[in-house]
């Protein structure tokens, strides 16, 4: 069923549920009215009938009488007085009427408090009780209130009617409000389906209306916008992978077409498989950190997740830059040792975070004129930080914004050891994935620090809280 009708019918449904209850509520009130109405008006005519036979001492023709012409607007009226011992000692009857049947268990039931209402032959009937000077009566009255059934058929006639028109009204008006809405939407479907990748740069038109469609417009938007920007990411890191693959590859294969054109001396064919083998390392470097990078693209699904102890990954990183190079030397301080040692643990992966620590730290030995780094811990109640300084030659202003791309490659610093441009942005995205920060201070001439904040594995510390 399509929306518009859907809004239409439900719109419809909850207008009559409202309108049903209210005309509900207002002709239930109206017959309580008119029926209490009813009631008193009887209750007094018997009464004034009681104390015109009784008290004025008038005959019972002369009552007849009165009670004929004292009757507003009922019909197929009776009234009948009783005596203390239940005695009929007076009756009236309209023309055509039969008297009233009225048994001693109902005249027992009437006080002069709370006179008792019955139905006789489809009549309105009260029993009160009545005392005077005389003597005490019951007085039976009964009649149909024919006024005021014509007024309430007539107040049912007119809610009915008013209840139908109303809904048609809105029944037309829910239609073409959710034609309208249904239109709104559906122009925003088609601005949508405009936007492809050759038409990436679209948006949609937010408009000046503070309703639900600006605020999906917005967010609409504001996706479309990180999607731009993650595929124009990707495009270049595509662009920047084909060209660094390209180039060992042109390498190494013009220098093997060069060789085989002659015959040359065995000094000479070393010479070349040398240059040969230090293409193929690079491009292995190459491969191997753009699957780095493909293995920490995305999420942490499927990814091994354990507690690890940070300072164990650290304490492992001055052997292992030993063995990159005799000259790297790398000293690792602590700010303040906990006594607690879960505030050591993390939880992520211990491979990635080992490489992401260990990129960080070979930049930082690379380039520093003494070839050492400083690594600090410090803790906190809910993070671990990792400080690594170097004394190297910074970085200046504009690099520093695009040092965590892919590939990117500061032509300052040329004379330095080449890379391939992919352990800063391996680094960052490894931390990103373990919900942590990292934060690049430096200035040239005074070296670069990197501070690295991780969270501590909560549900470990929870544990220990709970063993202590």
């Amino acid at each position: 069923m399509p929306i518009r009708y859907r809004i239409t019918i439900v719109y419809a449904v909850i207008v009559a549920i409202v309108l049903s209850l209210f005309s509900v509520s207002v002709y239930y009130y109206a017959y309580n009215s008119k029926q209490k109405s009813f009631q008193e008006e009887l209750t007094n005519q018997a009464i004034s009938t009681c104390v015109l036979l009784r008290i004025n001492e008038l005959d019972a023709q002369k009552v007849k009488e009165v009670c004929s012409a004292s009757f507003f607007g009922e019909e197929q009226r009776s009234i009948a007085i009783y005596d203390y011992t239940y005695r009929r000692i007076f009756s009236y009857n309209d023309k055509g009427v039969s008297s009233l049947a009225v048994s001693q268990d109902i005249l027992k039931k009437a006080s002069a408090e709370k006179p008792y209402i019955f139905e006789d032959n489809g009549r309105l009937a009260i029993a009160v009780r009545h005392l005077t000077s005389t003597g005490n009566y019951t007085i039976v009255a009964a009649a149909v209130d024919k006024g005021a059934q014509e007024w309430l058929s007539n107040l049912r006639w007119m809610l009915i009617a008013g209840f139908l028109i109303c809904m048609l009204i809105v029944a037309i008006a829910g239609y073409f409000y959710s034609l309208s809405l249904v239109n709104s939407i559906s122009r925003f479907t088609e601005n949508i389906e405009r936007i492809s990748s050759e038409k990436f740069s679209l948006r949609l038109d937010t408009g000046t209306d503070k309703d639900e469609l600006q605020k999906l417009a917005i967010t609409i938007n504001d996706l479309l916008d990180r999607l731009q920007a993650s595929f124009d990411t990707q495009r270049r890191f595509i662009d920047n992978a084909s060209h660094e693959l390209s180039t060992p590859l042109a390498s190494i294969s013009s220098q093997l077409d060069v060789t085989l054109q002659r015959d040359r001396t065995a000094e000479e064919y070393i010479k070349s498989m040398l240059s040969i083998s230090d293409d193929v390392k690079r491009l292995s470097l190459l491969v191997r950190s753009l699957l780095e990078i493909a293995k920490v693209s995305g999420s942490m699904g499927g990814t091994e997740l354990t507690s690890l102890r940070v300072d164990e990954l650290i304490m492992r990183l001055p052997a292992d830059m030993k063995k990159a190079s005799p000259f790297y030397d790398v000293k690792i301080q602590f700010d303040e040792f906990p006594d607690d040692e879960t505030f050591f643990v993390i939880f992520g992966n211990e491979h990635l975070l080992y490489s992401a620590f260990r990129n960080i730290v070979h930049n930082a030995c690379k380039f520093a004129e003494n070839k050492s780094a400083i690594v600090k811990l410090s803790f906190s109640e809910t993070h671990v930080t990792i400080s690594i300084l170097d004394t190297g030659p910074g970085i200046k202003p504009n690099d520093l914004k695009h040092i965590f791309q892919p590939f990117y490659r500061s032509k300052t610093h040329d004379t330095y050891i080449s890379g391939a441009g992919l352990g800063l942005a391996l680094a960052n995205r490894i931390i990103k994935l373990h919900k942590g920060s990292i934060e690049v201070k430096s200035e040239e001439g005074e070296g670069t620090s990197f501070v690295i904040t991780l969270p501590l594995d909560k549900l470990d510390r929870d544990k220990d809280l709970l063993n202590r």
